[in-house]
């Protein structure tokens, strides 16, 4: 684990992966016969993995689907989807652990044996499939007004399927916060961190933060509501604190940016100083 020597304890930006002393892949792993080291976790990466499991919490529920269906939801779909989408986030933590030398499964291991973003791949293909269960499944209204879940037979009415959409929307929320618990853990065993993981989180804030406003009218109206409400205020919540997180990374990267230029100012007037004295 690598160990800061410096005289001033300020956390380094999460961008900063060029510590000689961070661990590398499996090789950790490979000298030792056992789990490979891990990093420290500085306070903004530890943040973005606690937003991602408030936002694994929240999207886990039907937040999106249960409030625009009004509580009519194609139980057999949403589930079928949901089980592929928490498949494929384990197949991205999973694959992060074995691409890295931890203790994975012998699919993940199979999987990034044949190529490093094996898993990956398996788990976007496995994520397809719930996209198209949603896409395949429909849930008809006629304004306000719940029609059926499937169109009938010689109607004038123009009808609204309001499911396969959100349904997308919330199992890609449910997958985001499951990828981004998986980035962290490949930042822990030594990779790089990629900051389009906590900006990827403004879409959740807003859209939590909106549905909770919107179902708050609906309260009391059908059960599947309250679900929908917590559903969308952890959603909400996670995409906050996500936000915050990016807040602290700009900040710490600001005292890291000044400690180094002092640092400059301070090497050349020493040189000066040499100068003038000799």
């Amino acid at each position: 684990m690598a160990s800061d020597t410096r005289a001033i304890p300020i956390p380094r930006p999460m961008t900063d992966v060029s510590d000689a002393k961070t661990p590398s892949r499996a090789s950790g792993a490979s000298q030792s016969g056992g789990e490979p080291p891990k990093r420290e976790l500085e306070q903004a990466p530890l943040m973005l993995r606690k937003a991602s499991v408030v936002l694994m919490c929240g999207a886990a529920l039907p937040w999106m689907t249960s409030i625009e269906t009004a509580g009519h939801m194609p139980w057999p779909s949403w589930f079928g989807a949901w089980v592929l989408t928490l498949i494929a986030g384990w197949l991205l933590l999973d694959g992060t652990k074995a691409r890295y030398g931890a203790k994975a499964s012998g699919i993940s291991k199979a999987l990034a044996g044949a190529h490093p973003m094996g898993p990956v791949g398996a788990a976007m293909a496995v994520f397809l499939v719930a996209i198209i269960i949603s896409l395949s499944t429909a849930v008809y209204f006629n304004g306000a007004e719940f029609v059926d879940f499937v169109l009938p037979e010689n109607t004038e009415l123009e009808l609204d399927n309001k499911y396969p959409i959100n349904a997308i929307l919330e199992f890609g929320t449910l997958l985001l916060a499951l990828a981004t618990f998986a980035h962290i853990t490949a930042y822990e065993y030594g990779g790089k961190f990629n900051p389009i993981f906590p900006l990827m989180f403004v879409g959740p804030a807003v859209a939590g933060v909106f549905k909770v406003l919107e179902a708050g009218s609906m309260l009391g109206d059908y059960p599947l509501v309250l679900v929908g409400v917590l559903g969308a205020a952890a959603v909400g919540a996670g995409g906050i604190m996500a936000i915050y997180t990016m807040y602290v990374t700009m900040k710490d990267a600001k005292v890291q940016g000044d400690l180094k230029k002092e640092a400059a100012r301070e090497r050349k007037r020493a040189e000066r100083e040499a100068r003038r004295s000799s």
